[in-house]
């Protein structure tokens, strides 16, 4: 064993003195065991390498190979980097498009508070008129109920109020669904509104990134 390892240190020590072209590498097996070559280990072994230049200086440490579970842990954290990165840019994008977006709507903060109220009036003056339609649509159908009761039971009279009095229903319906429809118009402008004001603020404003 002592002639092996003089073998090895000899031979070390001749290749220092008249330096090959080649690289030396210097690893250690899986039972512990050093070796020297001018060839990489066999890919077995789970140690890492040095790699000396032809004069004995140290040029670089490869690590150690992987485990399939090291492998596979570093290409989920690499994919899940490259989607972090995506999302980012993603949201880089989308923020610059809102900055744009809201640049051409408004000019400022009071432009959006003038928006509202114009938006607020003109949705208030339709409920309005909604809500004076119906009060008219109430009357007539309670005049007509009134002509009905005093016309005689199974006449022709009879049949024609109600067809009218279904009518009258029918609209007032309308009437009243129309209402809710522009309430939720109105909700759904402010809460519109309320974002816009906000991102404004925000991105324009103070120059969020």
């Amino acid at each position: 064993m002592r002639l092996v390892q003089a073998g090895v240190a000899g031979g070390l020590l001749l290749a220092l003195v008249n330096p090959a072209p080649a690289d030396i590498y210097r690893w250690v097996d899986d039972d512990g065991t050093v070796h020297y070559s001018s060839t990489p280990e066999p890919e077995t072994s789970q140690r890492e390498r040095r790699v000396y230049d032809s004069e004995g200086r140290l040029r670089t440490v490869l690590p150690a190979p992987m485990s399939p579970e090291e492998r596979a842990r570093a290409a989920a954290e690499r994919e899940q980097a490259e989607r972090d990165l995506e999302a980012t840019q993603r949201a880089r994008q989308d923020r610059a498009v809102r900055v744009t977006q809201l640049r051409q709507a408004y000019a400022s903060l009071e432009e959006i508070e003038q928006l509202r109220e114009r938006r607020e009036r003109s949705i208030d003056a339709n409920i309005h008129r909604s809500e004076v339609q119906e009060r008219t649509l109430l009357r007539e159908r309670e005049r007509i109920r009134r002509q009905m009761r005093r016309a005689d039971e199974g006449s022709a009279l009879i049949r024609r109020y109600q067809a009218e009095i279904a009518e009258l229903n029918a609209r007032i319906a309308r009437e009243r669904q129309y209402r809710r429809g522009q309430q939720e118009r109105l909700s759904a402008i402010h809460e519109r509104l309320d974002l816009d004001r906000r991102d404004f603020q925000r991105l324009v404003m103070n120059g969020v990134e």
